[in-house]
Parts: C-alpha cells; sequence; structure tokens
C-alpha cells in the first residue's frame, strides 16, 4: 500500500467517528495490536527525542525500503497513547521507499484532527516521532544513491 492511500483509508476512518473520543479510542485499539519490539533493539540511541513517553524508533533499511520497529518502554501495558501515535504513524510510513516518504506531507495528520485534544507533551512527542521518521527517510535516500 501506498503512503497516499493508508493516508486515504486512515482519513476514512477518522471521518467516520462519531466523537472525539472515538478517535482516542483508535488510538489505543492500534496501541494494543501494534506488535512491538524486542527488547534487545531498545537502546538509548534510538529513543525519540521530546516525547514524555520512553519510545524507541529502529529503522531497517532492506532492498529499498525503509521498515521501522516501534515501541515504548511498558510496550502493550504503557503509555498506551503514545504507543498509539507510533502505531498510527508507522502505519502510514512503515515498508516504504525513502523518497515516498521525504515526498509525503506531515499535514495529514492534521487534515484528521490528530492535534486536536492532544497535550503539549504529546504533541510535541508525536512532533519529534514524526522528525525523526523524516530523517531517516533522509539519510537512507542519501545512502541509496
Amino acid at each position: 500500500m501506498t503512503i497516499e492511500e493508508s493516508q486515504n483509508e486512515m482519513k476514512a476512518i477518522f471521518a467516520a467517528f462519531e466523537n472525539s473520543d472515538d478517535k482516542w479510542k483508535f488510538l489505543l485499539k492500534i496501541a494494543k495490536e501494534h506488535e512491538g519490539m524486542s527488547a534487545g533493539l531498545k537502546e538509548d540511541k534510538f529513543i525519540i527525542k521530546g516525547c514524555a513517553a520512553k519510545m524507541f524508533l529502529v529503522p531497517e533499511f532492506k532492498d529499498g525500503i525503509l521498515h521501522f520497529h516501534m515501541d515504548t518502554e511498558g510496550g502493550e501495558s504503557t503509555p498506551l497513547l503514545s504507543r498509539g501515535l507510533g502505531a498510527l504513524a508507522l502505519k502510514i510510513y512503515n515498508k516504504q521507499k525513502p523518497s515516498d516518504i521525504l515526498a509525503a506531507k506531515p499535514e495529514f495528520f492534521q487534515e484528521i484532527g490528530l492535534q486536536i485534544g492532544l497535550t503539549p507533551t504529546r504533541a510535541n512527542g508525536f512532533a519529534s516521532l514524526l522528525k525523526q521518521i523524516y530523517m531517516y527517510a533522509k539519510v537512507y535516500s542519501l545512502i541509496q544513491k
């Protein structure tokens, strides 16, 4: 699935929510469903800076595709909202070409109303996660050339 297709799918899901509580329930649901990653990958160098929760984002570049492994310190038990935000980002950017990630517009998350209701700390952490995804895409796009 392309980034645009993933974004359109998420737009449809978020548009169907009857109230703002539904979006938080969705984020908690995908947090619990997210596979996470092995403890061995949770190294300090992969911590997302500026995130209220301890979140890890590990890139893996294979065959021109950027794969991300993401988890929070407590795994599937806590903090679920941060983990859900990370899982949502991976639904868009995981298993994509670095050039496609760089061409995608992160404003998509504002378009679905995600910033509304996030605490400043969570909004900061989510922005840091997106910045890190784009930074990895930039680095691997340069390596690919």
